[in-house]
């Protein structure tokens, strides 16, 4: 069974109000370096903005980011989880609602994030994506999924280092020269750069 969202997501959220302008939610996301802000109003979720709503609503419709407000180009209305809900359910819905953030509530309040990416390295995710089809998901999730598992085996978590033959082999586990204790090297190192960031 999966770990709950509690005891995965991120709970120092960077957070914007909708009335705050565009570019001072740029300049929010360079200085944290991260993709995507939840937009909160009055402590309550109401969107999410991220760098490809920018670029759709803000760069593509040459708007002025000094006068377009939050709340005018920002996702709507946010998806969200609660911190007892399951990995691996939580991965459903966002393999279902093509999203790769997900904001964590309890009664009605932000009190974390969680993104597909953590869902994948957790424990027991693995067992649902070998029930689960892609099918119908966007080519940009399946680009996170696949970065992680082995597209033919997706049971296998796929090396970011090892290549055979042009291709990425699957996890080696015990066997491979990164592996240092109980885990890979290299995991370990990225979530420790994620959890940072």
């Amino acid at each position: 069974m999966s770990q709950k969202l509690k005891k995965i997501m991120v709970e120092n959220v960077i957070i914007i109000e909708p009335n705050n302008t565009v570019k001072k939610a740029a300049e929010l996301m360079n200085l944290h370096e991260i993709s995507s802000l939840i937009v909160v109003n009055s402590g309550n979720p109401v969107g999410i903005l991220t760098e490809r709503d920018m670029l759709k609503r803000v760069i593509n419709e040459a708007r002025e980011p000094e006068e377009t407000k939050v709340v005018e180009v920002m996702s709507k209305p946010v998806i969200m989880a609660t911190p007892n809900m399951r990995a691996g359910d939580a991965a459903k819905l966002m393999l279902k609602r093509n999203i790769k953030k997900l904001p964590v509530i309890e009664k009605r309040r932000l009190v974390g994030l969680v993104s597909l990416t953590d869902l994948l390295r957790s424990e027991g995710v693995i067992e649902f994506l070998n029930k689960h089809s892609l099918d119908g998901t966007t080519s940009r999730i399946k680009k996170v999924v696949d970065l992680y598992f082995d597209s033919l085996q997706r049971h296998r978590r796929r090396c970011p280092l090892i290549m055979k033959d042009g291709f990425s082999m699957g996890c080696q586990d015990n066997k491979c020269m990164w592996w240092v204790g109980d885990e890979c090297a290299v995991t370990k190192l990225s979530r420790q750069l994620f959890a940072a960031s």
